[in-house]
């Protein structure tokens, strides 16, 4: 409801989280679906509501944010690379488990999969930023679910990503920087071609 009413350590919380797993030929493995009981917003933004027909009744039956994070990152196992259709996802986790001290199990910086630049990379100008919703239409992939929530988005985001060139994706991954080294052996050294 505004800026004036906005919590400046978490002006994002997170009320939803949603992934599917793939394997290494992009088919889905599993899926992860938690609705979040918000604790520092105790209200839903009419918009909000609208986009994603959530009340709060709804979300006050989820799981407290510090037991839906830590059950994700069990979930998401040793060996995994997070993929998300732009880049503010994995900062508003990282924003939301620092607020409940929680930073310490996710180590960053965080290399990931920008799908929404990698779709922009196989099929525009490289540049260009789109909407989830435009890049399935573009790929002509059917609409089965509603957008806008957490786990319909990954789904769509994993279909868009099984169709870009491998090497695209080998090529161009991204590094999240919310959490910047703090040693130099943590340090990341990126040489790229462009």
């Amino acid at each position: 409801y505004g800026k004036d009413r906005e919590n400046p350590r978490l002006p994002f919380e997170i009320i939803e989280i949603g992934a599917v797993k793939l394997d290494a030929e992009k088919n889905v493995l599993e899926e992860f679906h938690r609705l979040i009981h918000p604790m520092v917003y105790k209200r839903i933004h009419f918009r909000t509501k609208e986009i994603l027909g959530m009340n709060m009744k709804m979300l006050e039956s989820g799981d407290f944010f510090y037991d839906a994070v830590k059950d994700f990152l069990e979930w998401c196992g040793e060996d995994y690379r997070f993929c998300s259709w732009g880049s503010m996802d994995l900062t508003e986790l990282q924003r939301n488990m620092k607020y409940y001290g929680l930073l310490d199990l996710l180590k960053g910086p965080i290399r990931y999969y920008d799908v929404q630049k990698l779709f922009s990379m196989e099929y525009e100008d490289g540049k260009s930023r789109r909407s989830l919703e435009y890049g399935i239409d573009y790929l002509n992939i059917e609409k089965t679910r509603d957008f806008h929530h957490a786990l319909t988005d990954a789904y769509y985001t994993a279909d868009i990503l099984a169709r870009i060139d491998e090497e695209v994706i080998r090529m161009n991954d991204s590094i999240d920087c919310y959490q910047n080294p703090q040693s130099r052996e943590e340090e990341i050294h990126v040489i790229s071609e462009g």
